[in-house]
This record gives C-alpha cells, structure tokens and sequence, in this order.
C-alpha cells in the first residue's frame, strides 16, 4: 500500500466512523422526543404505539421493553461500530459484528415503531436508509473476507501475494523464500 492510499483509506475510516457514530446518537431522539420548536410543543418521538407487535394478547409494555432492547443494541452497536472505525483499541476486535448488531437493530426498531413515530413517520425515513446502507457493507466485508480465504486456500499458504517487480516477490508477500544477511548463513560458520 502507498502512502496516497494507506492516508485515503485512513480518512475514508474515520469519515465513516463519525458518520457511524452520529448515526447512533441520533436513534436516543425517537425515545424521550426532541422539540421541534413549534408553538404547539410537537416533538420527534415514538408514542409506544406499533401495528407489528400488538396482537390482543401482548401487553403494551412488552412492546416498550422491545422497543428499548432494540434502541439499546442499535445506538451501542452502531457507536462501537463507529468507534472502531475511528481507531479505538477495545472496539477494534469486533466492528464487523459491532456494525451488524447496530443495523439489524436499528432496522427491527424502524419496523417497530413505524406507525407511533410522531408527528410524522415519513420524517425518519434517513435512519433505515443508513442502516441498510451499513448492513449492506457489513455484508460486502464478509463476502470480501471469505472470498479471500477461499483464494488463500487454493493458493496454499507459500504462494506469493504481490507479483513485485522482475520476478522480485512484493514486499509483504509471503513466498516463502527467506533473507539471510552476508556472513550468518549455515556455511559462514563452517
């Protein structure tokens, strides 16, 4: 990797992060509601109410105990997600599962509390938007991570990753060749 492409990549992850971070923040406005500043008090929330999970026998507050379980694992996975993106050293062994539980979250919770968001649902069509977007990512980093093990695995673990320049092996690539300095070989003691 050049050093154009290694600060690139380097961006383009904390961009994402930060992206992945306000996306997360931005779910605790559905919960307690945020003003809109209008004179009648109208706030962005939900009103507990929902066409998917109210059957006659689930009681209401079944439906707000899933609400909430849902609220918390998308705004923590999505903020683990974020941050891991952004470089922090705990968050950083689990993004692609931290990411994953954010959007599925996220997702299950829109189709939740559809029909309660207030004062209008079409106002927070933005959010699945994004989760589906990072689900869909989340995906892609799969497939690319399985296709590269198939081809690792083909290859065998000797084969060279890089082609490098005149029949010279890449720098970084594993060819199984080994350097040795003048005067430390095994006949140099001889």
């Amino acid at each position: 990797m050049t050093a154009p492409e290694s600060s690139a990549t380097r961006g383009l992850g904390w961009a994402g992060g930060f992206l992945i971070v306000t996306h997360a923040l931005v779910h605790l406005v559905i919960w307690p509601g945020a003003p809109l500043g209008t004179p009648d008090g109208a706030r962005l929330r939900w009103n507990g109410g929902s066409w998917s999970w109210e059957p006659s026998w689930l009681p209401p507050t079944a439906v707000i105990v899933t609400g909430g379980t849902l609220l918390a694992g998308a705004v923590l996975g999505c903020l683990l997600g974020g941050l891991a993106l952004l470089g922090l050293p705990g968050a950083r062994r689990f993004p692609l599962l931290a990411n994953g539980t954010g959007a599925v979250c996220s997702l299950s919770l829109f189709a939740l509390a559809w029909p309660g968001l207030e004062p209008d649902p079409s106002e927070f069509v933005v959010g699945p938007v994004l989760s589906a977007v990072l689900l869909a990512a989340v995906g892609g980093a799969l497939l690319r991570r399985g296709w590269r093990r198939r081809l690792r695995a083909r290859t065998g673990p000797d084969a060279p990753t890089g082609s490098g320049i005149a029949g010279i092996p890449a720098v970084g690539s594993n060819s199984g060749s080994r350097i040795v300095r003048p005067g430390t070989g095994p006949r140099a003691r001889g």
